[in-house]
């Protein structure tokens, strides 16, 4: 009574026989459980309550893959019921029960119809919450009170009893919905208590509300919100298609496992699947989020995960034990992280550093890109230097198939590819994702990278201010607006720096300033420049008087998918970092 007194604050009771317990019994005081609504309203409108159920040891009854709870605001109660006491039936006939279960069963049937009984002489009308699969049987005693003449009804009281309270971070692991439905949920009670229900006074019209509550709802909220804190953070914007494939493949996979509504575990799973990791996360922090805190200190907390529970520095191993079919490896479909200590920890540190180090395997990732990117083009330039010529007296490089067969049926010539060689390299590549000028600054943060080994390159870049983010203690994710990398790693000097602003004159934005230096500092014939815009014609005469070939390509050319490990990369506050960086930064 006192935990369930304690709602919306969530608790787990944990009652043991003996006064230090070594096993312990534990009931989960959730919001969503229909007992534990019961319990809530009886205290709400003062109406007398009784427990009487059997308390036994050691009861671990079959479990059962049941319908999805939700079909039931649907089909109705007596057709759910009819449709669960099937598959009881049939569970029943494949598994039969060991002796002890079904003497166990019996005795606490027994019991709760004895009471019922007594209750129903002393009451106009009882309320009677069970689990379905014992019903039946209740329902016989109560129709043959001759079968209860041997019912024991003398009860010792649990000798151990202890309230636990579990913080919002572990909601997810003590309630059966996903915490954002619940917490809905309890926004629904408040909205429809006792006095704003007594203004409905047609049946029709109270029965209406009461029934409004539809857990569905509740799904697409998740993903929308999620999606508007991934903005937020990535700066990429979820589009309409997307998300319809989301959704649908929420729902599919939700159906693939006989369930009308998703668990926490399939939306994941979809988030990580139609988008990528970092918006599973976001659904995650929405959908897991339980807002309710009791700081008071009145009970010992207890934090929850899906091996047990700590509490004051001690493991409980948690045992489920209803008649309820779960998935043993139900676990995030994520790599975990590590949280904060305390609030702003991580922020605390990342003020307290002094150096800004790359992470190596992102670098790694990175500088793959970048190669792509040459390749790509050096074929592109490769492609455009080949002609066709007709065959006189050498095949050149080989004979043009496509050409040869285009004009046969015309010309009966054969046609074949003269490759000139291409003269030049491509060491400069420039990427721009925003121009950022001054007036609308997203981008403040300038820097130039040298390489620390011959497998990486030069860089400068324009980012986001490090330390918007920290997603880890020293390590804070930025957004790229553009870059400018060399390789092989040269003299490039800092490009940024107010010392060096007498070469980079006639300029416009951060982006012209990166071209300019790209032009300035190259080795090779070839510069890439890739952005939405072509640079200005100065820029290609600046590049013909140093003797350089500019090369633009847009940006729409290339994956935004590809993209993402450009545009999206992270700082560390030190080289010690780089050891605990892959708990915090995912490829």
């Amino acid at each position: 009574m006192e935990g369930v007194e304690r709602l919306p604050y969530l608790s787990l009771i944990g009652y043991a026989d003996t006064l230090q317990p070594k096993v312990m019994s534990f009931i989960p005081i959730d919001p969503g459980d229909a007992i534990i609504e019961g319990i809530r309203l009886s205290q709400e409108h003062k109406i007398t309550l009784e427990f009487i159920d059997l308390s036994v040891k050691d009861y671990t009854p079959l479990a059962y893959q049941l319908p999805d709870d939700y079909a039931l605001s649907k089909l109705g109660l007596e057709v759910f019921y009819r449709e669960v006491s099937k598959i009881i039936k049939e569970k029943k006939k494949q598994f039969p029960e060991d002796d002890k279960l079904r003497r166990i069963d019996e005795k606490r049937e027994k019991f709760m119809a004895s009471h019922l009984i007594k209750l129903m002489k002393l009451y106009n009308r009882v309320l009677f919450i069970c689990g379905l699969a014992h019903w039946e049987n209740i329902k016989h005693y109560l129709e043959n009170e001759s079968e209860l003449k041997e019912v024991e009804e003398d009860l010792l009281p649990q000798r151990y009893v202890e309230i636990f309270n579990i913080k919002g971070g572990s909601a997810r692991f003590l309630l059966r919905e996903i915490p954002y439905i619940t917490i809905n949920w309890e926004k629904f009670r408040e909205k429809y208590s006792e006095k704003e229900l007594e203004k409905y006074e047609e049946p029709e019209v109270f029965f209406q509300k009461l029934n409004s509550f539809d857990k569905q709802e509740f799904i697409r909220p998740i993903f929308l919100q999620a999606r508007d804190f991934y903005r937020e953070e990535f700066k990429e914007f979820i589009d309409l298609h997307r998300l319809k494939t989301l959704f649908q493949y929420c729902r599919n996979l939700s159906i693939a496992e006989n369930l009308l509504n998703p668990t926490l575990f399939q939306l994941l799973v979809s988030s990580k699947n139609c988008v990528d990791d970092d918006y599973a996360w976001k659904v995650l922090e929405v959908a897991a989020k339980y807002p309710f805190e009791d700081d008071s200190g009145k009970y010992p907390d207890l934090d929850l995960n899906m091996e047990g529970a700590f509490s004051k520095g001690k493991f409980i191993k948690l045992r489920p034990r209803h008649a309820r079919y779960f998935k043993e490896n139900d676990d995030l479909p994520m790599k975990k992280r590590p949280k904060e200590k305390y609030p702003g920890e991580w922020r605390d540190l990342w003020n307290g550093g002094k150096d800004l180090v790359s992470w190596p395997p992102e670098d790694i990732v990175i500088e793959d890109y970048f190669a792509f990117i040459r390749k790509r083009v050096q074929k592109k330039l490769k492609d455009q230097n080949v002609k066709v010529e007709e065959f006189k007296s050498s095949l050149m490089d080989g004979i043009e198939i496509k050409e040869t067969l285009r004009r046969w049926p015309t010309e009966r010539k054969i046609y074949v590819r003269n490759e000139r060689p291409i003269i030049g390299k491509i060491d400069t590549l420039i990427i721009i994702f925003d121009n950022d000028t001054e007036e609308n600054e997203k981008y403040p943060f300038k820097l130039t990278w040298w390489a620390e080994h011959d497998k990486e390159s030069d860089m400068a870049l324009y980012t986001t201010n490090p330390g918007e983010y920290v997603i880890g203690p020293g390590i804070a994710h930025v957004e790229v607006g553009g870059l400018l990398t060399i390789f092989p790693p040269g003299h490039l000097r800092p490009v940024f720096l107010e010392e060096y602003d007498f070469e980079y004159g006639n300029i416009e934005n951060k982006a012209e300033r990166l071209l300019k230096a790209g032009i300035i500092y190259s080795s090779e014939k070839y510069i890439i420049y890739i952005a939405k815009n072509q640079p200005r014609p100065y820029f290609y005469n600046l590049a013909a008087r140093k003797h350089r070939e500019l090369i633009f390509y847009s940006i729409d050319n290339f994956s935004t998918e590809s993209l993402r490990c450009v545009k999206h990369i992270h700082f560390l506050r030190g080289r010690h970092l780089r050891k605990i960086a892959q708990n915090y930064i995912f490829l």
